[in-house]
């Protein structure tokens, strides 16, 4: 089980989600204190990473935040990662995540087309780029194509959705749930990490 901080990116709060369980055989959560997007250019060039970090963990000072901006007409892949530097060595959390990727969905809205939103407002397209053992998205891995000039928000949720009476909770057909809500209610599981950026 896994507790993720909220990230904001270029001056957008930040806020703290967890997800729980009183069963006794689940992971305790895990303690966040870093997150890094990084988004390398398809048609080659440097990456540009973007790095929240909460360096006293929880409760403690406000995290530093880089801004992202993208180039109007490039296609990058987006990769996330997760880690806890409060530990000596640093742990990599990304590791439990992709363990249990088959219990993990991101999903995205905001000024972003692609298959869990749709807004005319979009400046950017997304597409999953990773997949877990059943063929159902994950979005650790992303394909994202900016399309527009501009700026909007661009929100990512990670949904933690581990099985309930051994019956799975992430199966085909959540992507159309979460753009029919335009948000993340009706989903099932939990929100481990609800990302917001104001992205150029």
């Amino acid at each position: 089980m896994l507790r993720f901080q909220t990230l904001a990116v270029v001056g957008l709060a930040a806020s703290i989600a967890a997800c729980g369980s009183d069963d006794p055989e689940v992971d305790p959560p895990e303690e966040i204190t870093t997150v890094i997007l990084t988004f390398t250019p398809d048609a080659g060039g440097s990456a540009i990473t973007a790095t929240w970090n909460d360096a006293d963990g929880a409760g403690g000072a406000a995290p530093t935040i880089d801004p992202i901006a993208l180039t109007n007409g490039e296609t990058y892949t987006l990769t996330l990662a997760f880690e806890n530097r409060l530990e000596d060595p640093v742990e990599n959390v990304t590791e439990e995540i992709q363990e249990e990727d088959a219990e993990h969905q991101m999903v995205f809205f905001g000024a972003v087309e692609g298959p869990t939103n749709t807004s005319a407002n979009a400046i950017v397209t997304h597409q999953y780029g990773d997949m877990d053992a059943n063929s159902l998205p994950v979005g650790l891995t992303n394909n994202i194509t900016a399309t527009m000039a501009g700026s909007g928000d661009f929100t990512v949720l990670l949904r933690h959705l581990p099985p309930i009476n051994d019956v799975a909770q992430k199966v085909a057909g959540l992507e159309d749930t979460a753009k029919a809500a335009g948000n993340g209610n009706g989903l099932p599981g939990d929100t481990d990490v609800n990302i917001t950026f104001n992205l150029t």
